[in-house]
């Protein structure tokens, strides 16, 4: 817990939203004004544009909950069984959607899920009194969106601006450090490997970033444009840069003499204009070739490093320029200007099959919890559904859910430990409003200064708060039924535990893994069909599967199929023979010598065909994937 003017501020204003709500929620007269409470805690948010995004997608989400349990009800009112089903069903959905939209909006999806169980499954029985709760619920969580967007909005509202900015300039550092070792053919780099995976990652979360950023008043909607600019050419700056790096590791230590110069010159011009850059690169392409080896096969290579360094520095200059015009610092050119009007998010793509299997494990804990609650007739066995089947959707999606199901639940046991302190400890003493209000600020200030640093504190107040009947006149609920709840809630949270490896294998091995197919999935696709569009959408795709093998091949396959059709006689045989045996070798642990003999065929075949448009385009896809697959091999021989 950190104790600074900010955590002060946020508690603050969680706390003044909180009894605001509370107190308008009694005065009017709905059945649990808590509610608004638990929601003020749930949307509050020490940034504007994440309170205004949540609020708008809660309310949304809430609402839509409401109205299709209200639509279920109507048609299974005399089953409740039924009426059960297909709520699971609806809200396994829901959370199926807040899996693959990796957008806020797919916090709306959650609260849809949510609102279901919460109004839908324990009222099965009591379809007739289904209308009111709906309406009670929607109307206590909309003033809860309501208050809390209202006091965020007047008392010091905090822009994502300067964090958007930070973000910026963090990630501008490291690519510079990316190319800076590159140019330098230091491979081993702390940052290279590593590092390369974790500047991606936080590169693509600005599209989550994004979403926010709407949302926020104070952040103008040129600035979020540029930000987006610049997220575009950084993701493809890292896989170019990682290009270099493998085109010098197998060059001769001859060529390495001769460009290394070049390298150095293009080192020290990253922060100079393009013209520089132009220049610098059609040197490269004039140097003398190395004599320790094939000229026509050091030609290619030396081709596609220059082509390669002069993306590089051209991206880099533009990012530059990006950079400096977001701190108002240069006006940009038409081109670039128009540009930036056109970037959007990256698209972050959903991940089908893990979804699916997700939604196996939420059917299946809901099914048992819900057979579990009908056969003993639980009075608590619908806060068990609600908490497993909750803990799956929110917690299920990483490499292995146990540990943060588990954290979940000893969350869940501290908010039940202190909710407890201030329902038999705290709130009998409250005789009026203000007692009332000192009652609830000795329990909630500490936990929302610690909430302002820990998300998960929020979490803590949420359940803490949902679990106890406060009311305007208060009396503690009965011990024995206080604990109750408590086991229910923990009875589903560790059912889920214990099911989530139901219908995945777990562990960060197997997500690689599966995200390797994926990818290998993907290259055999772009083999047989491929277009601008298919190109691109692979790269956004294989930037994002990061934990994977990206971007040494499917580029470079994408390329080739793209030009193989404007081939001729061999060459078009053997591009097409190549392609064929990628097909078939994608998924080896190893690729074998017919494929070393297949890209050679090819090199040479295309050489050795008439003066083509396209190929310098072959030779330099045919180059990437001889070195994508076989490193450092023997190279090929123009006249085997």
């Amino acid at each position: 817990m950190k104790l600074t003017p900010l955590s002060l501020l946020f508690s603050g204003k969680l706390f003044l939203a909180s009894m605001v709500a509370f107190v308008i929620a009694d005065r009017i007269g709905l059945p649990k004004p808590y509610w608004c409470i638990v929601t003020c805690c749930v949307v509050m948010n020490p940034l504007t544009g994440a309170v205004r995004s949540k609020a708008v997608y809660r309310f949304t989400g809430t609402a839509c909950g409401g109205i299709i349990a209200l639509v279920l009800a109507a048609v299974f009112a005399s089953v409740p069984v039924l009426l059960v089903i297909g709520a699971g069903i609806v809200a396994t959905a829901a959370f199926v959607c807040s899996i693959l939209d990796r957008t806020p909006r797919g916090y709306g999806y959650g609260l849809l899920g949510i609102t279901l169980m919460l109004v839908a499954v324990p009222g099965a029985s009591h379809a007739e009194s289904m209308f009111d709760t709906a309406v009670a619920r929607v109307s206590e969580i909309g003033l809860g969106i309501i208050v809390a967007t209202i006091v965020d909005s007047v008392i010091v509202p905090r822009s994502l601006g300067p964090t958007l900015r930070r973000r910026l300039h963090g990630w501008l550092t490291d690519i510079e450090t990316l190319m800076n070792d590159a140019f330098s053919g230091r491979s081993d780099h702390v940052v290279s490997e590593q590092g390369r995976l974790k500047i991606i990652a936080d590169i693509t979360a600005l599209s989550t970033l994004t979403g926010q950023l709407r949302y926020d008043p104070m952040v103008p909607r040129r600035d979020v444009q540029l930000a987006l600019a610049i997220q575009q050419r950084l993701l493809r700056l890292v896989p170019t840069l990682s290009a270099i790096t493998s085109r010098l590791a197998v060059s001769s230590a001859a060529e390495l003499a001769i460009v290394r110069p070049l390298l150095e010159e293009a080192r020290q011009q990253l922060g100079e204009d393009t013209s520089g850059h132009v220049e610098l690169v059609e040197r490269m392409r004039h140097l003398p070739l190395a004599t320790d080896g094939d000229a026509i096969w050091s030609g290619v290579m030396r081709g596609a490093l220059a082509d390669l360094m002069a993306d590089t520095l051209r991206l880099w200059s533009e990012v530059r320029r990006l950079d400096a015009a977001l701190d108002g610092r240069e006006m940009l050119e038409p081109d670039l200007e128009r540009k930036v009007r056109q970037a959007v998010p990256f698209p972050l793509a959903p991940d089908w099959s893990l979804a699916l299997r997700i939604a196996g494990g939420i059917l299946v804990a809901y099914a048992v919890l819900c057979g579990f609650w009908w056969a003993t007739g639980w009075q608590y066995g619908a806060g068990a559904v609600l908490l497993g089947t909750v803990a799956l959707a929110f917690f299920g999606s990483g490499d292995d859910p146990r540990p943060i199901i588990a954290k979940f639940g000893l969350f869940t046991t501290l908010a039940f430990a202190a909710v407890g302190i201030l329902s038999y400890g705290l709130l009998p003493l409250a005789q009026d409003y203000p007692t009332f209000v000192i009652a609830m600020g000795l329990f909630m200030l500490p936990l929302g200064i610690w909430a302002a640093s820990n998300p998960m504190a929020l979490l803590l107040l949420a359940l803490g708060l949902s679990s106890i009947n406060l009311q305007g006149a208060y009396s503690p609920m009965d011990f024995g039924a206080y604990l109750e709840s408590m086991f229910a809630d923990l009875f589903g949270i560790y059912a889920a535990f214990a099911l989530c490896s139901l219908f995945r294998t777990l562990g960060p091995a197997h997500t690689v893994a599966r995200l390797a197919r994926q990818e290998q999935d993907d290259v055999i696709r772009l083999s047989r069909r491929a277009s601008n569009y298919d190109r691109d959408a692979y790269i956004n795709r294989a930037l994002d599967r990061i934990a994977a093998i990206t971007l040494r091949f499917g580029a470079s396959v994408a390329r080739l199929r793209l030009v193989a059709l404007s081939l001729s006689g061999e060459a078009r045989i053997a591009a097409e023979d190549l392609l064929a045996e990628i097909r078939r070798q994608i998924r080896r642990d190893e690729p074998t010598p017919t494929l070393l003999a297949l890209i050679d065929r090819t090199l040479t075949a295309v050489h050795q065909q008439a003066p083509h448009p396209d190929q310098h385009v072959v030779l330099r896809s045919l180059a990437s994937l001889r070195i994508g697959f076989f490193g450092p091999a023997t190279a090929w021989a123009s006249n085997p």
